[in-house]
């Protein structure tokens, strides 16, 4: 087992520091790191469970092609690739780049997969494109429009959060949410307002 190595979690925006202990590829053990600047050793259960998302039994190996029968057959990723580029290219020359709508490609922790969607829709000619930060951040990059600069909530500081149609408790989508919502909801000087359409 190695000593422990200091890194960061990509699974959101906050990038929380992580040590983590290792067995070649498995990460046997996960801690905050204390020494982080922004998360001062705090985690959420997501980047607890690194592990089980980079080595899950649940994790592909290799490309699968559906078959004529509705099973799956492992592929090499040449063929792969060049079959998922003829079919795109083919709906493309049929009914135009437009109607190919991206879904993906990454943009919050993970950047680099922005990158790989900008050259794919350059490629295909796609106009339409979200991802799961659409789900969880469209407020605040309305915000970011209307401000024309990027910009983040100063939560820790506040003296009124609110909160529309989010649960930060569960999503952990600002840093050191617990905490920071504990510190806000047992300060009498500070308030939480959380509008959520469904019970949470």
């Amino acid at each position: 087992m190695t000593d422990w190595q200091k890194t960061a979690c990509i699974l959101c925006e906050c990038n929380c520091g992580v040590e983590v202990r290792l067995e070649g590829r498995e990460i046997v053990r996960i801690r905050g790191d204390k020494e982080h600047k922004a998360s001062a050793g705090y985690t959420c259960e997501k980047a607890l469970r690194l592990n089980h998302y980079q080595n899950g039994r649940h994790r592909l190996t290799s490309p699968m092609r559906r078959t004529a029968d509705g099973t799956y057959e492992e592929i090499d990723w040449d063929t792969a690739v060049a079959e998922v580029a003829a079919g795109l290219a083919k709906v493309r020359d049929t009914h135009g780049g437009e109607s190919i709508f991206y879904y993906g490609g990454g943009g919050q922790g993970n950047h680099l997969c922005g990158v790989y969607a900008m050259a794919t829709r350059a490629a295909v000619g796609s106009r339409y494109r979200s991802s799961a930060l659409a789900q969880e951040k469209t407020g605040e990059f309305w915000v970011n429009a209307q401000l024309g600069v990027s910009t983040r909530g100063d939560f820790e500081h506040t003296e009124v959060a609110v909160f529309v149609g989010k649960n930060p408790w569960q999503s952990h989508g600002i840093p050191r949410a617990r905490r920071t919502l504990k510190e806000i909801a047992n300060d009498p000087a500070r308030s939480m307002v959380v509008i959520d359409p469904r019970r949470t």
